[in-house]
C-alpha cells in the first residue's frame, strides 16, 4: 500500500515527527480503504455465511491496511448510510499506570550513569533518581517508564526511561483493560540499541504470550533455530538484523509493524490476520546490551555506567475497534482517565448494536445477522417481526439460510395462542380465523373436532398451507378418517369406531382386482367392487378359466390353455399354468417336450410295399374275378402260326411266336411286386416308404390294422401313381376281427364293408367316399381289388402302383371342434381356411401354416391323451429329437423312415455311420438295389463280388472276362489286370513265367521243364546255401551261382579275398578279416583264408590284426596315423638304432635318450650339463662357485659357462 510504503520511509530517516507523519498520505490511505471495501462488496454472500469470524478478520484487515492513518474513513454520511470508526492513537496515553519495567534506575536511590554520545561535552555523567516521578521543575532526574510515553514535557525538555546500569534482561509490558487492535510499535533510544531483544503479545489478558519479532545484531548466535531470511508469510516469526547495530549511538530507532505490506495478504478472511492484530497486553524484552568490550575486561561499576537501556519515546499504535458501528469509544466501567488523546476501550454503539466493541445486535434486533459496517452499507440490525404477539427474539442462522438471507429472527415466548418463528401460527388445539388479521390478538380459534375419528383429542390445522396439505381448521384425523371434522372414513376403509386406533378398517381390497372408484368398497359392509374377471370379497381372485390378477381393465387374463395340449381350460391363478397332458409342456400346453412330437393326420398310414399281395382269383379280395384277355390272345396267335406254317410264311410266322413268348412271359410275371423308389435330391418325392406295390390288373392287397388310439370315425385314403391313361377302380372291403366295445363304435356289426371307389388316372389319392368307425384294442382287415375302371376282362400288361392306405381321423367328432361353442366353431373354420386337412392327402405335404401346426397338435394330443415319443434310432438319427409335426427324426446320411430306422432303397449297411451306396454294378447287376444288410447286389450271370463288378474266379478284365494265364502254377489272378496271384512251384513273374531266386529252369508251359534249387552249394533255405541265386551256363553246361558277400567260387564255396573260414563245410560261414582296413581287400594274401591273421598289414602297421605300429614308427595305427620315429642318434641309446634308424615309443614316439641326456627326440643335455653326444651320455658341467656366475655351461664347450 502507498501510503504505508511512504510512512515507513519517514519514520527510518528520522525526517517526520510521530503522529503527524503519515497525515500527508491519507488520501492514498483512503483510496486504498475504498478498493478493500470494493472486494468485500463482492463477497458479501460469502460474508453472510462465514459471519461472524469472516466478517471480523476482514474488518481488521482494514484496520491494518489503515495503520499509519490517525482517522479510519467513514461514510460520507456518517454512521448513518454507511460504517464509521473512531479514532486511532497512542495506546499509551492515559495508560501510565498500566505500564511497566522491571528495571528502572534510581528506584533504590541515586544512581551514576554517562551517555556515550555526550563524551565530546563537558558535562556527560549524570544522576538518576527514580524515587519520585518525574516533574519537569522540581525532580527532572526521574526516570521512570511512563516517561517514554512522550518525547518532551511541558517545557519542550527531553525526558526518558532508564534501565539499570549493566542489567541485560530487562522488559516493558503494557496491560490494556479492554481488546485492543494492535498495529506498530515505534521505539526511540537515548543511546545504544539493544543488541538483543523480544516483541510479544497476549490476547488473554497475560494467561499466554505469543512472539512477534525477534531483534539481534547476529541472530543465528543469539537466537538459534529462528529464521533470519525474512519473511514468506504474514504470520511468519522472524528474526532481524537492522535495528541491532551498535550505532547510531543515540536516537536509534526500532519500528515494528504487525502487517507488513511488503507481504500480500492470500486471504483476508484468514484468522491468523484476526490473532496478529488483536492485543491485551504487549511486552518487550530487552535481552542483550550493546557494549564497546570493555565491559568484558572490566566490570567494575564506572565501567558499566555507559551501558543500560534507555527509551526516549514509545509509540503503540492501535484503536478500540467498533466493527464500523461507532465513530467514538468511551471508557471501559472502572477507568476513570479523561487524558487528553487516550484512545478508550468501550464503543458508543450505533445501527442497533451493542457490547464493548458493538459486536452483537440489541435485544428484539435480530432479524438480520450481526455484520461489520461497510462504507455503502450500515448492516444496520433489523428489528424482528413477532406480529405484535412478544417482544423477545434471537437470530437463527439457519432460518437466515433457509430464507434467502432475508430473515434470521426468530420469536420467544409467543402470547394469545401463537407459536412460530414470526408468532404467525396458532397452537395446537387452535386454528388461524381467516377474516382476522395475523395481528388481532384473538386471531386464534379453538378446534372443533369429532373425537370419535380425530387424533389428540381434537387438534387441528392451524393456517393454510397447501403446500403442506393444510387447511384452517381441518381436523387432524386418525390414519384412516376424513372429514373436516374426523367424521368420515377415508375411501379404501370402513366400519368408523371410537374403539379403534386406526377410526376406520381397511377394505382390504385387492387393489388390482377393484374398479377405480373413490370407495372401493361399501362403507358398511367392506364388500370390494370387482371388475368384470375377478371375484371374491376382497377382489382377490380370478374367475374360473382366468388368471393373473393384475391392474389390467379386466382385471385377469384367460387361460387360454390349449384345447389339445391342456386337459380342461382351467389354469394356476397366479401363474396361468394349465394341466396339460403328458409330454405337452408350456403355460398354455402348447409346447411339445423334446423327444416328442405330435401326430400328423396322415400318421396312421400303412404301406403298401409291407401289404399282403392277392391274386386276382384270391377268395380273400372282395368283388368279382373278371375272365384275363390273355386265353383269347393265344388261341388267336396259334391259329395265326399255324396258317403261317402250313403257306411257309417264315417273317410272320416268327413274329407270331414271339409274341406267343411275350404272353407266356407276362403269365409268369408275379400279380404284385414292390418297385423301390431312390430319393434323388434333385427331385421331390411323390412316395412315402421305400417305394410302391406293383398291382396287376384284378390283383389286390390286403392290409391288417390293429393301432388304432382311439375310437373314433376315420377317413380311409388309397394314394397310388397310375402308369397309363387309364382310369382304375377299387373295391375295397372292411372289417373287424371282433365285435366293438366302445359305445363309438358300437352300432357297426362285424360284417364286410363294401366300397367301390374310382382312381382317377389325372389323381393322386381317393378318399373313400364313407369313413370307417376303428377302436383300439381291435384288428382289422382291409382288402381292396385293383381293376381298371370301365371294361370286362383282366389284361396281363395292365399294372397300377399303390403307395400307402391312410386313415385320417375325423376331426369334427373331437373336443375343441365338436359343439356350437365359439372356440370350437372358430376351430372348425380355420381348419378350413387354412387348408389343414388337404395338406395331407398328397405326398409330399405342403409346408404348414402355423395355425394348421397348432390345431394338428391340438387333435394328436387329443387322440393319444398327449404327445408322442420320438423314439428315434440312436444309429440312424442325428439326435434324439424329431419334428414337432409328424416326428420325422433328422436321419443320417442315406438313411429314411420316419425313425430313420431303414436305409433308402439303393443303399446298405445300417448303422452309426448311417448307410452305404449299393454301387451296384450297371453291367453286372440285374438292378440298383442289394441286400440291406450285407451289400450284396443282385448279380448276372458271370459277374461276381458285392457290387457284382468282378469276374468269376480264374477269370480277368470285367465285364469282358477271360481265363487266367498262370502256366500252370497259379489258379487266381488280379480282375483288373490279370496278374497272377499266388505263383506255385517256386515260380514268380505277371504270368508265373519265371523261377524265384535261388531257383533256376523254365516254368513255361510246354516248355517239358521246371524250377529246380540253385547248387551254391546247398539248396536254397539251407545252412549251406551262401548264393542269391544261379544261371546256367549253356556254354559250358554248368551251373553258375550269384555269391553272397564274402564268396566267390562257381558254387561260392570258397572265401573272397579279405575274408576267412570254411565255407565247404555245412554252415561254414565266410568273416571279414579283422585287420583294421589296414590291409588291401582284393589282395587274396592279405590275410590268411583259413584262420584270418593278417599277413600284409599297409600304412607302416604290424602285428596279427595290423593293430600296432611296426618298429621305427609311432602313432594310432587303427586310424593310419604311423609315423616314423624321429630320434637324434647321438642322444639315442646305441642299443635302439641301427643303420641310423632309431627304435622309439610306438605311441608316444619318445626316444629312448643316452644318461642325462634329454628331450622327446635325445636332442639336448639335461640342465647344467655338457658334452652332448658322448656314448656315455651328458657330463656335470662343475663350474666353480668362485669364478663363475651361475651353474649352467655350453652344452658343446664346457669353458664358455653362462
Amino acid at each position: 500500500m502507498p501510503g504505508s510504503r511512504t510512512c515507513t520511509r519517514a519514520l527510518v530517516d528520522h525526517s517526520l515527527k510521530r503522529q503527524g507523519a503519515c497525515r500527508d498520505t491519507q488520501g492514498e490511505l483512503l483510496t486504498t480503504q475504498g478498493r478493500v471495501g470494493q472486494r468485500d462488496s463482492q463477497m458479501s454472500n460469502l460474508l453472510a455465511i462465514k459471519m461472524p469470524v469472516k466478517m471480523i478478520a476482514l474488518s481488521l484487515l482494514v484496520l491494518a491496511l489503515n495503520a499509519f492513518g490517525q482517522e479510519l474513513p467513514s461514510s460520507p454520511h456518517g454512521c448513518t448510510e454507511g460504517s464509521c470508526y473512531p479514532a486511532t492513537g497512542n495506546l499509551l496515553i492515559g495508560r501510565a499506570v498500566n505500564l511497566t519495567a522491571t528495571s528502572t534506575c534510581g528506584l533504590n536511590g541515586p544512581e551514576q550513569f554517562c551517555i556515550v554520545s555526550y563524551l565530546q561535552d563537558p558535562e556527560k555523567c549524570f544522576e538518576c533518581d527514580s524515587r519520585r516521578p518525574y516533574d519537569p521543575y522540581y525532580h527532572r532526574n526521574s526516570h521512570r517508564i511512563e516517561n517514554v510515553i512522550y518525547l518532551t514535557d511541558l517545557n519542550g525538555n527531553e525526558n526518558f526511561w532508564k534501565s539499570v546500569n549493566g542489567k541485560e534482561d530487562v522488559s516493558i509490558r503494557l496491560n490494556l483493560e479492554a481488546e485492543f487492535h494492535f498495529t506498530h510499535l515505534i521505539m526511540k533510544f537515548k543511546t545504544f540499541r539493544p543488541a538483543a531483544l523480544i516483541i510479544e503479545r497476549s490476547a488473554d489478558f497475560g494467561r499466554t504470550w505469543r512472539p512477534y519479532r525477534y531483534f539481534a545484531k547476529n541472530c543465528t548466535r543469539t537466537f538459534p533455530g529462528i529464521p533470519a531470511n525474512g519473511l514468506h508469510r504474514i504470520n511468519d516469526v522472524i528474526c532481524e538484523e537492522r535495528y541491532s547495530d551498535i550505532e547510531p549511538s543515540k536516537d536509534g530507532e526500532v519500528i515494528f509493524k504487525v502487517l507488513d505490506p511488503a507481504i500480500p495478504v492470500e486471504d483476508p478472511y484468514s484468522l491468523d490476520i484476526q490473532e496478529l492484530l488483536r492485543i491485551t497486553n504487549l511486552r518487550i524484552n530487552f535481552t542483550k546490551l550493546n557494549t564497546l568490550g570493555d565491559d568484558l575486561l572490566d566490570r567494575r561499576s564506572d565501567v558499566l555506567q555507559k551501558y543500560y537501556y534507555a527509551v526516549n519515546e514509545l509509540v503503540v499504535r492501535g484503536s478500540c475497534f467498533c466493527y464500523g458501528h461507532a465513530s467514538e469509544c468511551a471508557p471501559v466501567p472502572g477507568v476513570n482517565t479523561h487524558e487528553t488523546g487516550m484512545i478508550h476501550g468501550r464503543c458508543v454503539c450505533k445501527h442497533n448494536t451493542e457490547g464493548l466493541n458493538c459486536e452483537r445486535c440489541k435485544d428484539f434486533h435480530n432479524d438480520s445477522p450481526w455484520r461489520p459496517a461497510e462504507t455503502e452499507d450500515p448492516h444496520t440490525c433489523r428489528e424482528c417481526n413477532c406480529n405484535g404477539h412478544t417482544n423477545q427474539c434471537h437470530f437463527d442462522m439457519a432460518v437466515y439460510l433457509a430464507t434467502g438471507y432475508t430473515s434470521g429472527g426468530v420469536c420467544d415466548n409467543c402470547l394469545h395462542n401463537t407459536m412460530g418463528r414470526n408468532c404467525e401460527m396458532c397452537k395446537p388445539y387452535y386454528y388461524q380465523d381467516p377474516n382476522r388479521d395475523i395481528r388481532d390478538p384473538r386471531v386464534c380459534v379453538a378446534c372443533d373436532c369429532d373425537p370419535v375419528g380425530s387424533l389428540e383429542g381434537g387438534v387441528c390445522d392451524s393456517h393454510t398451507d397447501l403446500g403442506k396439505g393444510m387447511i384452517t381448521g381441518q381436523c387432524r384425523c386418525k390414519e384412516n378418517v376424513k372429514g373436516k371434522r374426523c367424521d368420515d372414513c377415508k375411501a379404501g376403509y370402513y366400519g368408523l369406531s371410537e374403539r379403534n386406533p386406526l377410526g376406520c378398517q381397511p377394505c382390504n381390497c385387492d387393489p388390482r382386482g377393484i374398479i377405480q372408484m373413490d370407495a372401493p368398497c361399501d362403507q358398511i359392509s367392506g364388500d370390494c367392487f370387482c371388475k368384470r374377471y375377478v371375484t371374491g370379497r376382497y377382489c382377490n381372485q380370478c374367475l374360473p378359466e382366468y388368471w393373473g390378477l393384475s391392474h389390467d381393465l379386466g382385471g385377469c387374463r384367460p387361460c387360454e390353455c390349449d384345447f389339445g395340449g391342456a386337459f380342461n381350460n382351467r389354469c394356476m391363478m397366479d401363474n396361468g399354468q394349465c394341466d396339460c397332458r403328458r409330454h405337452f409342456i408350456g403355460r398354455q400346453c402348447s409346447e411339445v417336450q423334446p423327444g416328442y412330437f405330435c401326430a400328423p393326420l396322415d400318421y396312421y398310414k400303412y404301406e403298401a410295399e409291407e401289404a399282403a399281395g392277392r391274386s386276382p382269383t384270391d377268395p380273400s379280395l372282395p368283388g368279382q374275378v373278371r375272365p384275363q384277355a390273355a386265353d383269347d390272345c393265344i388261341q388267336q396267335l396259334s391259329n395265326q402260326a399255324r396258317r403261317h406254317r402250313r403257306h411257309r410264311r417264315i417273317s410272320s410266322l416268327q413274329q407270331s411266336q414271339a409274341a406267343l413268348r411275350r404272353i407266356r412271359q407276362l403269365q409268369q410275371t408275379p400279380d404284385v411286386t414292390t418297385v423301390h423308389r431312390e430319393h434323388a435330391p434333385s427331385h421331390i418325392a411323390t412316395w412315402t416308404g421305400p417305394g410302391f406295390a406293383r398291382v396287376k390288373d384284378g390283383a389286390g392287397l390286403v392290409f391288417t390294422i390293429d393301432n388304432i388310439p382311439y375310437a373314433m370315425e376315420y377317413e380311409v385314403i388309397i394314394r397310388y401313381e397310375p402308369e397309363s391313361t387309364e382310369d382304375w377302380e377299387a373295391v375295397v372291403s372292411i372289417t373287424s376281427v371282433e365285435l366293438p366295445s366302445s359305445l363309438r363304435c358300437g352300432n357297426l356289426l362285424p360284417t364286410e364293408q363294401l366300397y367301390t371307389e374310382t382312381l382317377l388316372h389325372s389323381n393322386r389319392y381317393i378318399l373313400m367316399s364313407r369313413p370307417f368307425c376303428f377302436e383300439p384294442s381291435n384288428r382289422y382287415v382291409v382288402a381292396i381289388r385293383f381293376q381298371r375302371h370301365g371294361v370286362g376282362y383282366r389284361h396281363l400288361t395292365a399294372f397300377i402302383l399303390i403307395d400307402s392306405l391312410v386313415l385320417i381321423p375325423k376331426y369334427t367328432e373331437l373336443p375343441g371342434f365338436h359343439g356350437s361353442d365359439p372356440d370350437s366353431e372358430q376351430h372348425r373354420k380355420d381348419m378350413v381356411r387354412y387348408m389343414c386337412l388337404d395338406s395331407f392327402m398328397i405326398t409330399p405335404m405342403p409346408k404348414l401354416a402355423e395355425m394348421c401346426t397348432k390345431l394338428i397338435c391340438g387333435i394328436s394330443a387329443n387322440i393319444h391323451d398327449g404327445a408322442l415319443r420320438c423314439d428315434c434310432d440312436p444309429q440312424g438319427s442325428i439326435s434324439g429329437e424329431c419334428e414337432k409335426v409328424g416326428g420325422q427324426c433328422r436321419c443320417k446320411a442315406n438313411v429314411i423312415g420316419r425313425w430313420c430306422d431303414q436305409c433308402a432303397p439303393g443303399t446298405y449297411g445300417f448303422g452309426m455311420n448311417g448307410c452305404y451306396a449299393c454301387d451296384c454294378h450297371p453291367e453286372g447287376s440285374f438292378s440298383h438295389q442289394c441286400d440291406p444288410v450285407t451289400g450284396q447286389c443282385s448279380c448276372r450271370q458271370g459277374a461276381t463280388g458285392r457290387q457284382c463288378s468282378d469276374c468269376q474266379p480264374g477269370q480277368w478284365g470285367f465285364p469282358s472276362c477271360s481265363p487266367c494265364q498262370c502256366n500252370g502254377h497259379a489258379d487266381l489272378c488280379d480282375p483288373r489286370t490279370g496278374e497272377c496271384r499266388g505263383c506255385r512251384d517256386n515260380t514268380a513273374g505277371h504270368f508265373c513265367e519265371r523261377c524265384v531266386e535261388g531257383f533256376y529252369g523254365n516254368p513255361v508251359l510246354g516248355s517239358g521243364d521246371h524250377c529246380h534249387p540253385c547248387p551254391c552249394p546247398g539248396n536254397p533255405g539251407s545252412n549251406h546255401f551262401n548264393g542269391y541265386s544261379c544261371q546256367t551256363d549253356h556254354t559250358f553246361g554248368q551251373i553258375i551261382c550269384n555269391c553272397k558277400p564274402g564268396y566267390t567260387g562257381p558254387r561260392c564255396d570258397q572265401c573272397a579275398p579279405g575274408y576267412y573260414g570254411n565255407p565247404e563245410q555245412p554252415g561254414g560261414l565266410c568273416l571279414r578279416c579283422k585287420c583294421n582296413d589296414n590291409i588291401d581287400p582284393q589282395d587274396p594274401r592279405s590275410c590268411d583264408p583259413r584262420t584270418g591273421q593278417c599277413l600284409r598289414c599297409l600304412y607302416h602297421t604290424d602285428g596279427p590284426s595290423c593293430s600296432r605300429c611296426e618298429k621305427g614308427y609311432f602313432g594310432n595305427a587303427l586310424v593310419r596315423d604311423c609315423r616314423r620315429c624321429t630320434c637324434v642318434t647321438a642322444g639315442t641309446m646305441e642299443s635302439a638304432c641301427s643303420e641310423g634308424q632309431c627304435v622309439c615309443d610306438p605311441y608316444s614316439g619318445a626316444c629312448p635318450c643316452r644318461e642325462s641326456v634329454v628331450g622327446n627326440n635325445c636332442d639336448q643335455c639335461a640342465p647344467n650339463h655338457w658334452n652332448y653326444g658322448q656314448p656315455d651320455g651328458c657330463q656335470p658341467c662343475n663350474c666353480d662357485q668362485r669364478h663363475s656366475e651361475g651353474d649352467r655351461c655350453n652344452m658343446v664347450r664346457k669353458s664358455e659357462s653362462i
